[in-house]
């Protein structure tokens, strides 16, 4: 009688755990949903670095010169560059900058940030751009006007609500013990300019190689 018992009781406790077991499988498969139609993955697309840099320095070699230079008849300093890349970043104000890409002395291809244009509260929308610029485009970088003179930029001679930014901007790394910041140390000394845009960048105007119009003769130093 005992041995009828045990074999009950075995055969309930297996009855028990096979239900529990079915109970779980569906459970943990009622959340599993699966697509008919799996994504396609979107194949890497490999870039060819050196023929990129290649490309723009050859760009770069074909301008009218190269290196930054003071054209005393338009009192500007300017440099060729290619765009790259745009971004917006908020430093004291919305700024959108271009990166632009620059030969050294040395021949080496390097980069800088520069402001496209500038949300002023209380003044609206400031453009540091004449034409249409385009990644990949040769284009001028220049600083000009009546406060640039062939020993370097006087942005307090400048009374434009945008000069008083770029003065503002352009001394947050201040590179060495007489206040010098980054738009005279260039121009003095060939001090390069931040690669990294929360240092600072050019505040100066940006048109297609082709433009001769500068900016500041109309926006911004008005």
């Amino acid at each position: 009688m005992n041995q009828v018992k045990r074999k009950i009781v075995i055969a309930v406790c297996l009855v028990l755990l096979l239900a529990c077991s079915a109970c779980f499988l569906v459970t943990a498969n009622r959340g599993i949903w699966v697509d008919p139609k799996p994504a396609q993955t979107i194949p890497d697309v490999a870039t060819d670095v050196r023929a990129e840099v290649q490309a723009m320095t050859t760009k770069l070699r074909s301008a009218p010169w190269l290196g930054l230079r003071f054209l005393s008849s338009r009192r500007e300093w300017g440099f060729y560059a290619v765009a790259g890349e745009t971004r917006k970043i908020d430093l004291m104000v919305p700024f959108d900058l271009i990166k632009v890409y620059f030969l050294q002395a040395d021949g080496d291809l390097t980069y800088t940030w520069a402001a496209a244009g500038v949300d002023i509260p209380g003044k609206g929308y400031t453009s540091a751009v004449t034409g249409s610029v385009h990644p990949g485009d040769l284009i001028e970088v220049a600083v000009s006007g009546d406060y640039v003179t062939q020993y370097g930029v006087e942005w307090d001679q400048c009374g434009s609500e945008y000069c008083h930014l770029a003065q503002r901007i352009d001394t947050i790394l201040v590179l060495d013990d007489q206040g010098t910041g980054i738009t005279n140390g260039f121009i003095r000394n060939g001090w390069e300019p931040p690669a990294y845009p929360m240092y600072g960048f050019l505040c100066w105007q940006i048109r297609p190689a082709d433009v001769k119009q500068v900016v500041s003769d109309n926006a911004l130093s008005k």
